[in-house]
């Protein structure tokens, strides 16, 4: 699936005064290109929450252009936790390293018996030609019995989509219930924000 959104060039503009127009300022950008733009803030924000960083994002620029891109990165005002700037990664023909997500199929064996599903990875990395993006990858955990753990090795991947992580990440396991309270602290722990999420910005113009 893929999404559009209209983009315009930056001809000079400050970010400072296209935030307060209600603009995002951003980059797009590959090994052959590297142009500012900005988007629209209430667009983007609608566009986002629905495609992520694991679905095609359109720009639509002024001249024509319909380029495909990928969010690579988002900065966030520290205090008002909305974006500043994005980054656009602008497809090629070559492959390229994305996040696709992971849907859990099945009800586990173990799960039968009493114990509890940990989904461990909610996307994997992979690395993908633009033309074989998948919209999902399905994950069949109904074989898990308790104690049981599922491994990126274990994924079965559409074709022209490979590993881009250690075969032996675990994906989900399924646990005994005394442990499920321990692993909800471990995970409260960690950083919860996903990693295309930066807190501040590093715009060079103001």
């Amino acid at each position: 699936m893929e999404y559009r959104l209209k983009a315009y060039y930056r001809e000079g503009e400050k970010p400072s005064a296209l935030r307060r127009a209600g603009k995002l300022p951003g980059l797009m950008y590959n090994r052959h290109l590297n142009r500012k733009v900005y988007v629209d803030l209430v667009e983007f924000d609608k566009v986002f929450r629905q495609a992520s960083i694991h679905h095609v994002i359109v720009l639509e620029l002024p001249d024509g252009q319909s380029l495909p891109t990928l969010v690579r990165q988002v900065n966030l005002d520290k205090r008002r936790r909305r974006p500043e700037h994005v980054d656009f990664f602008v497809l090629s023909d070559e492959p390229v390293e994305m996040y696709v997500p992971l849907r859990f199929v099945g009800t586990p064996a173990g799960v039968r018996a009493g114990g509890v599903l940990q989904e461990i990875h909610r996307d994997i990395l992979v690395k993908v030609s633009p033309r074989n993006i998948p919209e999902f990858i399905e994950v069949d955990v109904s074989g898990l019995e308790i104690g049981d753990s599922l491994h990126a090795s274990d994924l079965k991947l559409p074709p022209g989509v490979e590993l881009a992580v250690s075969p032996e990440e675990t994906i989900a396991a399924v646990v005994p219930p005394e442990d499920v309270e321990k692993l909800a602290e471990e995970a409260a722990a960690e950083v919860a924000e996903p990693e295309v999420i930066k807190k501040g910005k590093e715009e060079e113009e103001e």
